[in-house]
């Protein structure tokens, strides 16, 4: 018994490792040449910028894609 117990523990284990590497990680803003310091930067530059309109959440994501892609940047994943 202890020896199906512990094997269908390992198995569960190892299709939980698996499953997680098979996550796609979410996109970032990349640019070459720029480090991830200056991308957070320039990310809340903008994010400044459009807090201070009335937007709504969608038109505000949409502000901050166009802001990163005016600076150089491109989500990629």
């Amino acid at each position: 018994m202890p020896s199906s117990l512990m094997r269908s523990t390992l198995l569960a284990a190892v299709a939980l490792l698996v499953s997680a590497c098979a996550t796609p990680s979410p996109p970032t803003w990349q640019k070459e040449g720029v480090s991830a310091e200056e991308t957070r930067n320039v990310y809340s530059e903008c994010r400044y910028e459009i807090g201070m309109s009335d937007k709504t959440q969608a038109e505000r994501q949409q502000l901050l894609n166009y802001c990163m892609e005016r600076h150089g940047f491109r989500l990629r994943r």
